[in-house]
């Protein structure tokens, strides 16, 4: 009987554990990590689920999983991919690529909190076969790195699980990094005012039918700035919980979006800075529905 540790999505967690397949609680969440391992030429390591697997039998994808009782997401990711394609992986070699909340889309519940992860393979060479015996379970059928053109082939054709898919604009953004980073040092810090267009509880301004139940932020567009398609810069207003028409505050950091042209801009109220967890948790009512990273 497996169990996980239950957060809020502010990433605390509640004290309260859950059985894996029991509902999990409206305003829980679970950990999950996917895991992604490169070698020097560049390839990712991916795996065939086994044939009994409950769901995506005989689909590839990347070794992932739910994070269990007392363990951390670093420590979920190691566990992880020992037991399906049996390397043993160092944490140093671990970065966290980027965190994303999910609670229901599509009108799929997975009330998650889903950490991806990357680690580089050092090893000379790799043989699938060998590796498969060292694994602690029977989840896969087969494994071997491959390039992102494979994987890119695979996902064509159905082959390859779909909630893997912010792999293909995600990444390359993310591996630009190292000789390129989104440079917001104009922006941050800024000082800006503007107008507010959805209030607290409120809906988008053309669809006023729709409400976000936990919708806790004033959110607005920035006067006299605008975006690359010609509309207000959009904004999340961090330090008031009822109704705003207008605001005036200091931008604290950014939210890029990776399948979006659209940056949102985290501006304070009162110029003090916000923990990482409560802004990712706090604008995840619509960045659920995004992949993307917080940059300072």
């Amino acid at each position: 009987m497996e169990k996980w540790d239950l957060y809020t999505k502010y990433r605390e967690k509640t004290g309260r554990e859950h059985i894996r397949g029991e509902k999990i609680p409206d305003g829980f969440y679970h950990l999950v990590v996917h895991v992604w391992i490169r070698n020097n030429k560049g390839e990712y390591l991916i795996s065939k689920r086994a044939a009994d697997r409950p769901a995506h039998p005989l689909m590839w994808e990347t070794t992932g999983g739910s994070v269990i009782k007392g363990e951390n997401s670093l420590e979920g990711a190691i566990r992880e991919v020992k037991e399906e394609v049996g390397l043993d992986l160092c944490k140093e070699d671990g970065k966290l690529l980027f965190s994303k909340i999910r609670t229901e889309i599509n009108g799929i519940k997975y009330n998650d909190i889903m950490d991806v992860w990357l680690f580089e393979y050092n090893g000379t060479s790799f043989d699938g076969i060998q590796s498969l015996k060292n694994a602690t379970t029977a989840e896969v059928e087969t494994c071997h790195f491959t390039s992102k053109e494979e994987i890119k082939k695979l996902y064509d054709k159905g082959k390859f699980v779909g909630t893997l898919d912010y792999f293909f604009y995600a990444f390359n953004e993310l591996f630009a990094e190292s000789t390129y980073k989104p440079d917001y040092s104009g922006i941050i810090g800024k000082m800006v005012q503007g107008k507010i267009d959805r209030p607290v509880f409120s809906g988008p301004p053309k669809h006023k039918d729709i409400i976000y139940p936990v919708k806790r932020l004033n959110y607005g567009y920035i006067e006299g700035i605008s975006r690359a398609d010609g509309e207000g810069q959009d904004a999340y207003i961090f330090g008031q919980d009822k109704p705003l028409d207008s605001f005036q505050g200091k931008v604290i950091a950014v939210f890029h979006r990776f399948n979006d042209t659209e940056d949102k801009w985290i501006v304070s109220l009162d110029g003090n800075d916000i923990p990482d967890e409560k802004i990712l948790g706090d604008i995840s009512f619509q960045e659920q529905y995004f992949y993307g990273k917080l940059y300072r």
